[in-house]
């Protein structure tokens, strides 16, 4: 005899059945999230991508919003290709488009992990559109209160950027730049990064280098435009005192050839204070050109550092100010 097979049940013959009907309610109840799922369920990230998301801490939902968005990591053709040329006055990174999210490869080991901080600023453009109307209602609030307590820095990160996306742009640099945010607005944020902190001491690391230069440079010009205050006054005074010495000079010269004009005492004692004040005078000059090639020192560190500076940003496809000929002595 046969042995006899247990009988399956409906749902086990119509397996199937069930999933469509699964992703059916999904697909009512939520269709972004069907889609999402869609898009990441045969995405392969290469090494590099793997890598990052590892190092992002990304919670299920962050992970699958990741997935979805097909991250790559590019060399500057192919990312110029996605993102668009690079222009003068903004530095591209990275860009969320048509649901993608593309980085531009650094590959500097200074700056190396400004890969991964871009990779997180764009996944959270990808969740903000994501976002309901309600929900980003709610997100604003908090991002108002941050934007306040952060007025200047927002200020100069976001002046290439024009008022409709400026609210986006706050969202997506808060939550990878601010170390310090409202428990509301941290607690949104935990939904998709397990460790938020991570990637803000991430940002904090490659933007080191920067902030030494641009704090090194901001010293050096304010000594050297202190020092040029000083040697434009000390130049003044010498050319007054040069001036006030050649005319006793002359006086003395013309009383020197008037006969009977200085007793022989007269005569020494005054010249003895010309040649001691002109050689007071001397020193003086001496000094005041000592200065003003310290000065000139200086001003070839600062013009040094922000070409290095130009060089960072060069590594991150921007460009930065040169400084120009004139602040030369």
């Amino acid at each position: 005899m046969r042995p006899v097979k247990p009988k399956r049940g409906f749902w086990q013959r119509n397996w199937w059945l069930l999933i469509v009907i699964v992703l059916g309610l999904s697909w009512i109840l939520d269709q972004q999230l069907v889609w999402d799922y869609v898009r990441g369920w045969g995405y392969r990230p290469d090494e590099t991508v793997q890598e990052i998301e590892e190092a992002l801490e990304l919670t299920g939902a962050g992970r699958r919003v990741f997935a979805a968005t097909q991250p790559v990591v590019e060399g500057a053709e192919e990312f110029n290709g996605h993102c668009g040329e690079h222009s003068n006055d903004v530095s591209v990174l990275g860009c969320y488009t048509d649901g993608r999210i593309y980085v531009y490869r650094i590959t500097d080991e200074q700056l190396v992990l400004a890969n991964k901080v871009t990779a997180a600023h764009e996944l959270l453009h990808a969740v903000w559109e994501r976002m309901g109307a309600g929900e980003q209602a709610e997100v604003m609030g908090w991002l108002a209160e941050v934007q306040a307590q952060n007025a200047e820095w927002f200020e100069e990160e976001l002046e290439t950027y024009g008022e409709e996306d400026e609210i986006e742009e706050v969202y997506t640099r808060a939550g990878t730049k601010l170390s310090e945010l409202p428990e509301g607005l941290e607690a949104h944020y935990a939904k998709y990064f397990k460790n938020r902190g991570r990637i803000v001491e991430m940002y904090e690391t490659y933007e080191a280098p920067f902030e030494k230069l641009r704090s090194e440079i901001d010293a050096l010009y304010d000594e050297i435009e202190q020092v040029r205050v000083e040697i434009e006054a000390e130049r003044e005074a010498y050319s007054r005192e040069v001036d006030i010495l050649d005319a006793k000079i002359d006086r003395f010269n013309a009383c020197a050839n008037t006969v009977n004009c200085f007793t022989a005492a007269e005569f020494n004692a005054q010249r003895s204070g010309l040649v001691a004040e002109s050689e007071a005078l001397e020193d003086r000059r001496e000094a005041l050109n000592r200065k003003i090639d310290e000065n000139n020192a200086r001003i070839d560190e600062y013009v040094e550092k922000q070409e290095k500076l130009g060089g960072l940003y060069d590594l991150m496809d921007s460009n930065v100010e040169r400084v120009e000929n004139e602040i030369r002595m």
